[in-house]
């Protein structure tokens, strides 16, 4: 089970990463790499697993979905969902832990989990619990924090100096998430894609530099981004 109470007092300045040059340049990669995978969503019904404060539940209902959103943590929803009443968006907002999740076998066709999955005390059990949910033919887009990436290495330094939310995270690799897919027994062939080549320096951050990185990035090493990807169909 996640850390409720750690997300709890993280939620309040929780979206403020992305108002700085580098968090809005991250949120602008990582969201086109979870659409891209995701394909047409207007009109199917999509589960947001780890919702935080809302960012991809919001997203999603804004692209024509009919979204429902979970979150362990109570301070994180009563932000999310005042989000999205802002942005005159309808998304039912449950607080469950995601390896216990309260919906019907086969309810959803599309499950999404964006930065949650690496929470999880026991992910196998969560993405078992996600593959349940979801109808057969159906699919699962996952984003984790890549372990294979230098900004594993940073947000665990991070951790050690202050309380940070990224103690409590198993940063996953690509082997990793292949192989919690695969033990699923659920899910046909997964495509995976990582993005985010640039250096975990906020002082250093250039929009040009970063672009060259991230062009390079994915061409010479790929999967080695910060943030990983992976979506497959349910059988």
């Amino acid at each position: 089970m996640a850390d409720d109470a750690l997300f709890d007092s993280k939620a309040d300045t929780y979206d403020s990463w992305y108002m700085t040059p580098l968090g809005a340049y991250e949120d602008e990669l990582e969201s086109a790499l979870v659409f891209k995978h995701a394909g047409v969503v207007r009109g199917k019904t999509v589960l947001d697993v780890g919702c935080g404060t809302g960012l991809y539940s919001i997203r999603f209902s804004e692209a024509g979905a009919d979204v429902t959103a979970v979150d362990i943590s109570s301070r994180m929803l009563e932000i999310a969902r005042r989000k999205a009443q802002d942005r005159g968006q309808y998304i039912w907002f449950d607080q469950a832990d995601m390896s216990k999740l309260p919906y019907e076998n086969r309810t959803f066709d599309m499950v999404l989990s964006v930065t949650a999955l690496e929470f999880s005390e026991d992910p196998l059990s969560a993405l078992m619990e996600m593959a349940r949910v979801l109808k057969p033919g159906g699919k699962l887009i996952v984003g984790v924090l890549n372990s294979d990436s230098p900004w594993a290495d940073a947000r665990r330094k991070r951790a050690k100096r202050e309380e940070s939310i990224y103690g409590s995270a198993n940063f996953l690799s690509p082997k990793e998430l292949r192989q919690l897919f695969h033990r699923t027994g659920t899910f046909g062939a997964l495509t995976m894609e990582s993005c985010i080549y640039t250096l975990p320096d906020d002082e250093a951050f250039n929009d040009r530099r970063a672009a060259r990185q991230e062009f390079f990035g994915r061409m010479f090493k790929p999967l080695t981004g910060a943030f990983l990807v992976g979506a497959a169909r349910k059988r």
